[in-house]
């Protein structure tokens, strides 16, 4: 029967590590034999690269044991796996090299994060549209799962992801193209700089951003503005001369035509027909009659609150003795939940929303107004697919509906 000589164990069984730092494991060698020993000490396995033992040569009497120190120093890589991991130490006697022995244990390796986002392009140079391209790299030992979102405080910028979420294994790194759109301002004689961030959220860890820049060329330049202010020049030069001298002098000749054909009507003068005698309006004559109505700008606001999964509506019915044209829409998410929502005019569908679209607020212009007449019912209807809060308990949207209220005379 083979007789072993040297025994060796670790104190513990099971232990977690966390990358980048250094644990130290109590290691007792014990020489099972009669004579003295010595004995050569060394890491052994997958875990050989990243273990030390305090002591690589030891000696010991018969029957006798020691304690070193084995230090345990996983990389903070993606090549560092999370999970267990088996330590394992060799003993090697000098006397008989076929006599030596494994000594194991079972570290876990804690998962750690680190995922970033490196823009290609930070800055370019458009109008109102670009493409951006970045890498979402994961340096973390898990796998990263990214949901991509555009960060703009000022609202001038939108855009889209392709693909708007992305899952990214250890080590490994991931395209992402980003198609933005600015508003379209006024004239810029000048260069403008929209300043943005790009972030990738997930769940459990906190989010990691990066800086982009639109920067926004000239839409006329100086020598066009100095051409159009010669021709207003020239446009004001004939306004004057039409105003001062033109206009006055068709007008006096107009005035000495009308004044020659004037028309004295005798009042008890009769119609051919025995009728009284008449005078009839020139073409160009109005009478605004009875009930005129002039419209003013007015807007009503809708707000509603659904609980998660739930369908909630608010409504507005235009009163008596007044028409409403709807001119414009807008829809706000402030907390970027997820779902469908609904604008509708006595239960028609008029404008429908996908609230994972609505970042903020959405404005929708119509150029034809939508007339409401009195007795109208306007509603706002959302279903809520997900909180985009999780410190809030409900969905939180909004309608901003703008137009002219007309007030009539039912009379």
């Amino acid at each position: 029967m083979l007789r072993v000589s040297v025994q060796a164990w670790f104190s513990h069984d099971e232990i977690a590590a966390v990358p980048g730092s250094t644990l130290t494991l109590p290691l007792t060698i014990h020489n099972l034999g009669d004579s003295t020993e010595s004995y050569t000490i060394v890491p052994a396995g997958l875990a050989a690269s990243w273990t030390t033992v305090s002591q690589g040569n030891l000696t010991l009497f018969g029957g006798s044991q020691e304690v070193i120190d084995v230090e345990v120093s996983p990389p903070e890589l993606s090549t560092t796996t999370a999970g267990p991991t088996a330590i394992a130490i060799r003993i090697i006697p000098l006397g008989d090299a076929d006599d030596a022995m494994v000594a194991e244990t079972t570290v876990t390796i804690e998962p750690f994060d680190d995922c970033r986002i490196v823009a290609l392009q930070p800055i370019q140079r458009a109008r109102h549209r670009a493409t951006y391209e970045f890498m979402v790299e994961n340096h973390g030992n898990t796998v990263a799962s990214c949901r991509l979102h555009l960060i703009d405080s000022t609202d001038r910028i939108d855009g889209d992801f392709d693909p708007p979420a992305v899952g990214v294994a250890p080590g490994a790194a991931s395209l992402v193209r980003l198609k933005v759109r600015a508003e379209r301002g006024g004239f810029r004689r000048t260069s403008r700089t929209l300043d943005f961030d790009i972030e990738a959220a997930r769940q459990g860890f906190a989010p990691v951003a990066s800086s982009l820049a639109l920067v926004q060329s000239p839409t006329i330049p100086a020598q066009a503005i100095g051409r159009a202010l010669a021709v207003l020049a020239v446009i004001a030069g004939l306004a004057l001369a039409w105003f001062g001298l033109v206009k006055p002098t068709i007008e006096d000749a107009v005035a000495t035509e009308v004044a020659d054909q004037t028309v004295t009507v005798d009042p008890g003068a009769t119609n051919p027909d025995g009728t009284g005698a008449t005078t009839t309006l020139p073409a160009d004559s109005t009478d605004p009659g009875q009930g005129a109505v002039i419209g003013e700008p007015s807007y009503f606001r809708l707000e509603v609150a659904p609980a998660l999964t739930q369908v909630a509506d608010a409504s507005n019915t235009l009163p008596a003795g007044q028409l409403f044209d709807i001119t414009d829409v807008r829809i706000e998410n402030p907390y970027n939940d997820k779902g469908v929502a609904t604008l509708l005019v006595n239960g028609n569908q008029v404008f429908v929303w996908s609230l994972e679209n609505v970042r903020g607020s959405v404005f929708e212009p119509r150029i034809t107004p939508i007339r409401l007449q009195p007795g109208d019912i306007v509603a706002f209807s959302v279903r809520c697919d997900e909180i985009g809060d999780p410190t809030r308990a409900t969905c939180t949207n909004a309608v901003n509906v703008g137009g002219e209220s007309i007030a009539i005379d039912e009379g």
